[in-house]
């Protein structure tokens, strides 16, 4: 326990990792790929099979992740370099004022949200094992929600170690649980009918394919809170989110399979119309462990950053109010707003990434400084790349918004960046530039 505790005083929030502790890439890739053993990841392979065929929703999930891991590679080597979070490295482009009250608030609305929405989804799913009707015993269902609450938060109070542990636990089991799901399938419906489902479309594949970029597009600026644990170079930044691709992959193409014939995206009618054994959603239970502890650990590193929090024991209380919080909003029913929810965060995330990628790789030729107060700049260009994002996915879709977005916000930030430095620079103003 003594260990334990040394280990977890040492897993700070503001300062970077030491060369000296950062790890092999496999430790956090096995702990971020968490994010993606979760129910939500299952359900929108369950939403897609209701348009296309298996064989196609294979299609458009890899080509949606295959532009996930870019995003990732580059968050990723950002992470690995500087050895920060991500609301630390927002500092540089956003100014510390910026990053630790707006970029650090949006982190932290993204993790509680996912989290309050997991943990909602979690409580039907044990509420139907106990022989609970969620939708009419509230009392018994937002007990459930508590336990459940306090259970996912341990690990990502007590930190990085205990999270890493929990996922070598917790991903076979998850594997086994959705294995099931396609053996039940196969059983109900046959090989050939699984190969052969193949429904009216009731989107088109751009549609889908953005569909899938936005449930993971938050990685983009997240993920170096877990990159920051092995050793910069682009070989650690590129492998440290393959596992994620590879799992979520699978578990959306094992969604599809599951749904097929059930015409819904609920995950868990679906597995009730598979008949799944009741022990079985207890087992699932530690399956979505994986995805809780990296809802609020993300998030209590941005409060860390808000509140300028600097040691391990301070993170870990502000990780503590992140789950209460999260459990508020998963007793106040923000299941019924998943979508309100994933549209905030198809807007907001890709130029959030896309002013520090650009501020850090063109502007900053990978160097990385904390910087003093608001970038005016970085905030113009975050508006106009969150109302053309809004535009094109929800007013006139077209393309891939999530990707125009995020050109589209690069393009402003370094515009407006150059505009600065030409009328009056300012501490934000690349030195190289001045020169």
């Amino acid at each position: 326990m003594e260990n334990l505790k040394h280990s977890e005083e040492k897993d700070v929030a503001i300062d970077a990792v030491p060369l000296e502790r950062r790890e092999s890439w496999v430790s956090p890739a096995v702990v971020y790929a968490g994010v993606e053993f979760t129910l939500s990841v299952v359900m929108v392979g369950a939403g897609l099979v209701g348009s296309f065929s298996v064989a196609k929703v294979a299609m458009i999930v890899a080509v949606a992740l295959l532009i996930t891991w870019v995003g990732d590679s580059l968050n990723a080597y950002i992470g690995a370099k500087t050895g920060r979070a991500s609301t630390v490295i927002a500092r540089q482009s956003f100014g510390s004022l910026q990053a630790r009250t707006l970029v650090a608030l949006l982190v932290i609305i993204m993790g509680l949200g996912w989290w309050g929405v997991q943990t909602a989804i979690m409580a039907n799913a044990i509420s139907i094992a106990l022989g609970i009707d969620y939708t009419a015993s509230w009392g018994a269902w937002a007990l459930i929600v508590v336990i459940l609450g306090v259970i996912f938060g341990i690990p990502a109070i007590l930190g990085y170690t205990s999270m890493k542990w929990t996922d070598y636990l917790a991903v076979p089991v998850g594997l086994f649980i959705f294995g099931l799901g396609v053996y039940l399938s196969v059983m109900k419906h046959g090989v050939s009918g699984i190969i052969n489902w193949n429904p009216t479309p009731q989107m088109t594949i751009a549609v889908a394919i953005s569909t899938v970029i936005g449930v993971n597009v938050v990685q983009w600026v997240m993920i170096s809170d877990y990159s920051r644990q092995t050793k910069p170079g682009w070989k650690n930044a590129v492998l440290v989110p393959s596992l994620t691709m590879a799992v979520g992959f699978i578990l959306m193409v094992v969604g599809a399979i599951m749904a097929v014939g059930v015409g819904t995206w609920d995950i868990v009618a679906v597995m009730v119309a598979l008949g799944y054994p009741f022990w079985a959603y207890f087992m699932m239970f530690v399956a979505q462990w994986t995805t809780q502890i990296v809802n609020v650990y993300t998030p209590g590193l941005a409060l860390s950053n808000m509140l300028n929090l600097r040691t391990g024991r301070a993170r870990a209380m502000a990780t503590a109010g992140i789950v209460i919080v999260g459990m508020l909003l998963a007793l106040a029913g923000i299941l019924s707003r998943y979508m309100d929810f994933l549209l905030l965060l198809g807007i907001v995330f890709p130029p959030i990434a896309a002013v520090m990628m650009t501020d850090f790789f063109v502007l900053r030729k990978e160097e990385w400084e904390d910087i003093q107060g608001w970038n005016l700049m970085a905030t113009l260009a975050l508006v106009v790349g969150i109302l053309s994002g809004y535009y094109m996915q929800y007013k006139h879709f077209f393309g891939l918004p999530a990707i125009q977005t995020f050109i589209i916000t690069s393009i402003a930030y370094y515009l407006l960046m150059r505009l600065k430095a030409s009328t009056s620079p300012d501490k934000f103003t690349p030195r190289h530039w001045l020169s």
